[in-house]
């Protein structure tokens, strides 16, 4: 199993999300570091434990505001040994085409911000994110319907659940693998320490993104160590 740290960025500081309430995120506290600048935050989770893969959710750009092209360049070249997932609210093939000309990040295709449909033919080998906030689908229908428009890796992400301390929600990942068998799921939200991990590798989920257990000591570096 991967663990993929999630860095949710707002108006140039990290923050600490929860529940999907955007408006209330407050700069991240965390054992792991005393920063809320995207570069140390980085540094120091690579201090913690070498994580391979990041997993960044660039909130402004989400809302509608533009890519920080400049600042995502300066990351990758300041942290050449990890790949960065990025979610920068991606809306149609030029908005990915942009990112995808960025060695070293990965976009996110979120169905919450997606608009063509296109690209999707264009990210066999990428990620979409199926977003559910109050158990609503957040985005068209239709990608929900049909699940030959999926890539092989699906984000199971349900905003419900982010930073609350109330688990991953299993019910939803089920509904997910019996929807589409082949998907690969990878599970974001809920996580509260080992025992979450363990179940949710039972359930054959081989990554999972998390943010509040690794900042508020629930998990270890020997705890991420017995599970990847």
């Amino acid at each position: 199993m991967e663990i993929i740290p999630v860095i949710d960025l707002m108006g140039g500081i990290v923050v600490h999300a929860k529940a999907g309430l955007r408006d209330d995120y407050d700069p991240i506290k965390s054992v792991l570091t005393a920063a809320t600048d995207l570069g140390s935050v980085v540094t120091d989770l690579s201090a913690f434990f070498p994580f391979k893969t990041m997993y960044i959710a660039d909130l402004d750009a989400i809302a509608g505001r533009e890519f920080k092209v400049m600042q995502y360049q300066q990351l990758v070249a300041d942290f050449p040994h990890i790949i960065f997932w990025l979610d920068a609210g991606i809306r149609t093939a030029a908005d990915n085409l942009a990112l995808t000309e960025i060695a070293g990040i990965r976009p996110i295709v979120a169905s919450e911000t997606l608009q063509d449909f296109s690209l999707l033919s264009d990210i066999s080998g990428g990620v979409l994110s199926l977003d559910f906030h109050h158990g609503q689908f957040l985005g068209d229908m239709r990608l929900w319907q049909q699940t030959e428009l999926w890539p092989n890796q699906v984000i199971v992400m349900n905003l419900d659940v982010v930073g609350s301390g109330r688990g991953p929600d299993i019910a939803l990942l089920k509904k997910v693998r019996t929807k589409n068998p082949q998907a690969n799921r990878v599970v974001a939200g809920g996580v509260r320490g080992i025992e979450d991990l363990r179940l949710l590798r039972a359930e054959g989920v081989e990554k999972v993104l998390i943010a509040s257990a690794l900042h508020d000591g629930s998990l270890s570096y020997e705890m991420l160590e017995m599970v990847t």
